[in-house]
């Protein structure tokens, strides 16, 4: 089933990808269990070794796609969402701010999150922990769309505390005349105090390109390319 449900979003993850990149399953999978509360393998289904995972109360799948038995090719996410009667203008709303998957809702009603990366280059672990912040970060916007009477300020718990929203505060800048000035005047202040960089052209910044997400070569995954100056 893992494997149909795949492929419905994305083709040629039915075949296995044997790219220069493969990762040692152990490390893949000791990773996961480093960063999530339960990890536990339920079954493999057409090529993928899945896992499952529960993690601050939502469940989901990892499946590690493994041509040769202790090497990852292919890394892909699946979570579920039954019974919350969403909409299709919540999920494309959803699907705009999403930077590692994708939302489907199905004509039965069921929602699914979804997401595919190839292994690339060498095993690192940091980096890998980078990429599941970035689902955990996918599955966060969704639960904060399907839970609307719900903002992510009352989830947050320093950002209910009244002595660090003062410190957090952020006025907008006024002209003499005591008129809210342009909020350029903030955001030239903040850039011009760090390195010159610009959005990725090539990614849109989002470090990442195509639906099964490859590290954009442009600017290395970070999103930001040095800009260049005019001599």
């Amino acid at each position: 089933m893992f494997g149909a449900i795949l492929r419905k979003f994305s083709p040629s993850a039915s075949e296995p990808v044997f790219a220069d990149g493969q990762w040692p399953r152990d490390a893949v999978v000791e990773a996961l269990k480093g960063r999530f509360d339960s990890v536990t393998h339920v079954g493999d289904d057409e090529g993928f070794g899945l896992y499952g995972v529960s993690d601050r109360g939502v469940n989901f799948v990892i499946g590690l796609m493994t041509p040769v038995a202790d090497r990852v090719t292919e890394i892909a996410f699946v979570a579920r969402f039954v019974g919350f009667g969403v909409d299709a203008r919540l999920v494309e709303g959803v699907n705009r701010n999403l930077h590692l998957s994708v939302a489907s809702l199905e004509p039965n009603g069921e929602l699914y999150l979804i997401a595919g990366v190839e292994a690339a280059g060498k095993f690192n672990r940091d980096a890998f922990m980078l990429l599941l912040d970035t689902w955990r970060r996918d599955l966060l916007i969704l639960l904060q769309a399907l839970s609307a009477d719900s903002s992510l300020i009352h989830a947050f718990p320093a950002a209910r505390s009244v002595r660090a929203m003062k410190f957090a505060t952020n006025q907008a800048p006024k002209t003499p005349e005591g008129e809210i000035a342009a909020p350029a005047d903030l955001f030239k202040a903040y850039f011009a105090a760090g390195p010159s960089l610009s959005v990725c052209g090539a990614c849109d910044g989002r470090g990442k390109t195509g639906f099964i997400a490859r590290q954009c070569g442009g600017c290395t995954g970070s999103g930001f390319v040095s800009e260049r100056r005019a001599r």
